[in-house]
């Protein structure tokens, strides 16, 4: 049977605070997979806690990979970029954005973060002649010249376009774009100063002290100003695994965004951690969620909640981040609800983590799914 606790439909507007607008989670049974079926093929990275699939993956791995776009820092969720809503996913040193009505490889940009940094904010810099050491190139598109190791590196990396092996200019163009600012030195957010040259979707460093072809970096942009960074937190603060003794659970935590219709990525055998709740220790709602029954396609494989019904007031609930500190917290009830009783999932005003996962009266009937019709929510306060 396929497990599941599984597909939940979100409509949301966040502000400032969070303000989750409207929920409705439907537990769908043996006949609707998760829509985390569909992430199979995944990669993750232990360094973040993150993971990469589907079109995001092959885009990171024929596109220069860690040296190019770093490891990710967010799951994939949706955002809204120049006024359109799109599913994008963040990584160290880039944002990639789905983009599925374009043919390929146009499905899937590289985000314009240095347009839009520089348009926001541009603190200027020394200028720096750097036609000296080497080549230049001119791009009549702004009147700006990319030269020496700036201008190599701009053509070492590009969206493969004609299936050929090597990297022409226009796949260097449709991958990084054109020049937006000359090369000057700027001191950048670890204090130190750097030759750096902007381009429409990223920022060139030179670092001398690197051997070639790392003398030349794409900036740390995505951890400098994307989400992770905009909200005070770092990507090793996120939940990474959760312990009960009480019912041998100890499970790895992922991080899920919504899909492209607006719908949360529910790991098959992992528990999944809402992003936009909070962080532990942080001082509000820890929301994480998970399916209580195996998937026939890995029955093996326990359902990480499976025995989350059993857990009784006072039972002892570890979470660790992706630093390994830990957060101790300890169970004070459980309830049933509907699906529709969205309070549960709010900002409380207090830290508390909350354990959602389905229940019924006869869940199972001759290896069928007969009865996921309630949450059980399961309520742990931190121990003080």
């Amino acid at each position: 049977m396929d497990g599941s606790c599984g597909r939940s439909w979100f409509s949301k507007q966040h502000s400032m605070i969070a303000r989750l607008l409207m929920i409705i989670i439907v537990c769908a049974g043996a006949l609707l997979p998760s829509s985390a079926h569909a992430q199979r093929g995944e990669r993750c990275f232990t360094e973040t806690g993150y993971c990469i699939g589907g079109r995001i993956r092959e885009f990171w791995e024929q596109n220069g990979g860690l040296r190019v776009f770093g490891y990710p820092i967010t799951p994939l969720q949706t955002e809204t970029i120049e006024g359109r809503t799109l599913q994008v996913q963040w990584f160290e040193r880039a944002r990639l954005e789905l983009h599925p009505a374009n043919r390929r490889p146009y499905d899937v940009q590289l985000g314009r973060l240095g347009a839009e940094l520089l348009a926001r904010s541009d603190r200027g810099g020394t200028p720096v002649n750097v036609a000296a050491s080497g080549e230049c190139r001119l791009f009549p598109q702004t009147g700006v010249s990319a030269c020496g190791p700036i201008l190599a590196a701009w053509r070492s990396v590009g969206l493969q376009l004609d299936g050929k092996p090597g990297v022409s200019e226009a796949e260097s163009l449709a991958l990084f774009g054109v020049p937006l600012t000359d090369a000057r030195l700027e001191t950048l957010a670890d204090g130190k100063a750097y030759v750096v040259q902007w381009f429409e979707r990223g920022r060139f460093e030179v670092h001398p002290e690197n051997m070639p072809p790392a003398n030349v970096l794409l900036g740390l942009l995505g951890r400098e100003y994307g989400p992770v960074a905009r909200a005070g937190r770092t990507a090793g603060d996120v939940p990474a695994r959760i312990v009960a003794g009480d019912v041998g659970m100890d499970a790895r935590i992922v991080a899920v965004g919504l899909d492209a219709q607006g719908m949360p990525i529910v790991p098959d055998h992992d528990v999944g951690w809402y992003n936009r709740s909070a962080l532990p220790g942080q001082g509000e709602n820890v929301v994480l969620w998970g399916h209580v029954l195996r998937f026939s396609h890995a029955p093996r494989i326990p359902a990480p909640f499976a025995r989350l019904k059993e857990l009784r007031p006072g039972a002892r609930l570890t979470v660790y981040d992706s630093n390994g500190t830990a957060f101790d917290y300890v169970v004070t009830r459980q309830v049933w609800v509907r699906p529709t009783d969205v309070e549960w999932m709010l900002p409380q005003g207090r830290e508390r983590l909350t354990l959602i996962s389905c229940i019924g009266d006869k869940v199972i009937v001759g290896r069928e799914v007969v009865d996921m019709s309630h949450r059980l929510i399961t309520i742990a306060e931190p121990v003080r």
